[in-house]
């Protein structure tokens, strides 16, 4: 849903993650699957519990992706978000913490929904986003701080105020994205009959792979003679 273009998924054409995930749930919904929203707190062997029950399968595939690195003492309003999603509506200036493809293509997407002013701000001298990226947001006019960290930040009549070494600065929000971590629940007394896929394995987060390894793992559960 952050993704400003979609280009690694090679049987589709580029599009918004969006567009993506309009496409994944229309074929949820063609699958008859049943979708249940609960948080999941733990996999013990075959069974999932959730913060209001406990469910039992044959197999299990836990596929839940990545959550991100968080600067807790950064998150002085709701104004300091870590999701594309999870910005407020009407903001005319926003800051990107990080200088990965993340940071790079959230700066792309806030520019083309009409986000005027955005900047980004690196810890590093060098930006880590593949070339074209960092280009596309130098033509569209990103301005990018490299070497300068943001030491701290305050919140101020629902906007957010950031220090760096150089002098401080006002936005209407931050967007923090210095990196993602598996987003593994805790998997107590592990059994073949659980499979951990795609982000949440630690592979390579690209999505075709994610969607392959989940398929390996649907193979597997039926030749193991657990499904009917």
């Amino acid at each position: 849903m952050n993704a400003w273009r979609i280009e690694n998924l090679p049987v589709l054409s580029p599009c918004s993650g969006e567009d993506l995930v309009k496409v994944l749930k229309e074929r949820l919904e063609e699958s008859g699957s049943r979708l249940i929203h609960e948080e999941v707190l733990s996999v013990h062997e075959r069974s999932v519990r959730t913060v209001s029950a406990t469910y039992d399968f044959d197999g299990i595939i836990v596929a839940t992706g990545t959550k991100p690195k968080r600067i807790e003492e950064f998150e002085v309003n709701q104004n300091v978000v870590y999701e594309f999603k999870r910005l407020p509506r009407g903001i005319k200036s926003l800051a990107i913490y990080g200088a990965g493809d993340v940071a790079f293509d959230g700066a792309l997407k806030a520019k083309h929904v009409g986000i005027s002013e955005v900047h980004i701000f690196s810890r590093s001298d060098r930006m880590k986003a593949v070339p074209r990226l960092v280009q596309l947001a130098s033509d569209l006019g990103v301005r990018c701080h490299q070497a300068e960290p943001i030491r701290a930040v305050e919140g101020f009549g629902g906007r957010v105020k950031l220090f760096t070494d150089v002098g401080s600065y006002d936005f209407d929000a931050l967007l923090i994205c210095i990196g993602r971590v598996p987003n593994v629940p805790v998997i107590t007394k592990p059994s073949q009959r659980v499979h951990v896929v795609g982000d949440a394995s630690g592979s390579f987060r690209q999505l075709a792979i994610a969607m392959g390894q989940a398929v390996d793992a649907c193979m597997k559960i039926l030749q193991g003679g657990w499904c009917s």
